[in-house]
């Protein structure tokens, strides 16, 4: 990188008087001038000129939120270090006080700096409005003070300005606030576990493959991470949503179609989770949302966010099936619409999960409060959704009888006492042995058991 002269510096310092004089009379404004706060010989780097393009950025936002309008904005790109310099319409004393906001925001804003002039030129110094001088870089003394007594040495200002350059980039590499992060982290983590949850009758587990030939418990921590992406993009698509709910859902089905063939390439070509990437999506997205209008997270209110993205979804994509409007190959969930009436996922969903919020929640609550580890109090829950729910993949298997043998078995096992009992538990191992056997997977109700998990993560977390 090119090292700047003190000539360079003293050439870019009346340039930039120029603009700033030249801007402000012709049209008789204040000036809110940003230059670069770089100590050394280089001072112009693509790293600080983002640095420079993220203060501006902020103080549009700062401007829109305080009524301020931007009426023209020049950028200038010298050896010596960019800088910016805006005519803004707005008393120039509040201009002064969101800059000072945007300048102490954070660690890195230390590297630039944000003056103001008034339409007549003067420079609106913070002591005027009754703030001290800005810090030194390494202390809390003012940074006038420290620069004339030469507290500190170059070599600690150059690695203190590298450091704060480097958390710039560093924080740059994040699009998301924290909730955004939170709530994707907690769908994968929701993903993983109910995949790791042991013994899982007929399902992949961390003991067996359940009644699968094309794919292991490898699979799915595969599949899982694939989709992790996704999971982020649909928590940050509800978060930053500012229409309907339903208008949302075409944005998740984008997001999800991608997220599809991730998974399938990862998993090289078999379908782990494609249901529960629609479901989780919805539900990520819906909390987010949920979390955006309201800054409230209960699972009643996340459902109901869902139930209203997905309002008409049956009508719009089943109910015209039996009508014989159907074009196309029909997926697995049409055709049992069409053969049972069933609306699997889609009327789960539209209907705001009632088998969650009647069965999956309170069960596994009442599980986890009896002393029940997480592993088992999923595997319990795992069984009591398995009760009452109309499980797609075991109808598209086999059909109506041996759904309602599952669910009687799942109440057999229940009234044992589930994972609670020594019974019930040896009971659910004998359950697995037999579901594998005659090739039965519940693969529907694993995907309502990480949803179910999904919300209690989000529900007590939000509570913390």
């Amino acid at each position: 990188m090119d090292q700047v002269t003190l000539a360079a510096i003293l050439a870019a310092k009346e340039r930039l008087a120029f603009l700033q004089a030249e801007i402000r009379s012709g049209y008789k404004l204040p000036v809110v001038s940003f230059t670069t706060n770089i100590p050394g010989p280089v001072k112009n780097s693509t790293n600080i000129q983002k640095l420079l393009q993220a203060a501006v950025d902020r103080f549009r936002i700062a401007a829109r939120d305080c009524g301020f309008t931007i009426v023209e904005e020049r950028f200038i790109y010298p050896l010596t270090g960019p800088a910016a310099i805006l005519a803004v319409n707005g008393a120039a004393d509040k201009l002064k006080l969101a800059c000072m906001a945007i300048e102490e925001s954070g660690f890195s804003t230390r590297l630039f700096d944000i003056d103001v002039f008034d339409a007549a030129g003067r420079q609106i110094a913070r002591s005027s409005l009754g703030y001290p001088e800005r810090s030194c870089f390494l202390c809390n003394q003012p940074a006038v003070l420290c620069r004339r007594l030469g507290r500190h040495s170059s070599t600690e200002l150059g690695d203190n300005v590298a450091w704060r350059l480097s958390a710039f980039a560093a924080a740059a590499t994040n699009p998301w606030p924290a909730i955004v992060w939170n709530i994707g982290s907690w769908a994968i983590e929701a993903m993983l576990l109910e995949a790791a949850c042991t013994p899982a009758p007929g399902l992949v587990d961390r003991d067996n493959a359940g009644a699968h030939q094309d794919m292991d418990f490898f699979s799915f921590l595969m599949s899982s991470s694939a989709l992790a992406g996704s999971m982020f993009r649909c928590a940050a698509a509800g978060w930053g949503h500012q229409g309907t709910p339903a208008e949302l859902l075409p944005v998740l089905r984008c997001i999800g179609q991608e997220g599809e063939q991730q998974m399938l390439q990862a998993t090289g070509g078999v379908n782990t989770q494609k249901g529960l990437l629609f479901l989780l999506g919805i539900l990520t997205a819906a909390a987010t949302y949920t979390l955006q209008q309201t800054n409230i997270a209960t699972a009643d209110q996340i459902l109901a966010t869902a139930a209203a993205m997905a309002s008409g979804l049956v009508a719009r994509e089943l109910a015209v099936l039996k009508a014989g409007q159907a074009t196309g190959r029909l997926t697995a969930g049409e055709k049992l619409y069409v053969k049972y009436g069933v609306t699997g996922i889609r009327g789960e969903i539209e209907a705001g999960l009632p088998s969650i919020k009647a069965q999956g929640l309170p069960v596994l609550k009442a599980a986890l409060g009896q002393g029940l580890s997480l592993n088992d109090a999923l595997v319990h829950t795992l069984l009591s959704l398995m009760t009452v729910v109309q499980d797609t993949t075991i109808l598209n298997r086999h059909g109506l009888e041996i759904l309602d043998e599952v669910q009687n078995n799942a109440r057999r096992v229940m009234d044992y006492g589930g994972m609670l009992t020594a019974a019930g538990r040896a009971l659910i191992g004998a359950l697995d042995t037999a579901f594998i056997k005659r090739n039965i997977s519940p693969g529907g109700v694993a995907d309502l058991l990480a949803a179910t998990y999904f919300l209690y993560l989000v529900e007590t977390n939000h509570e913390k």
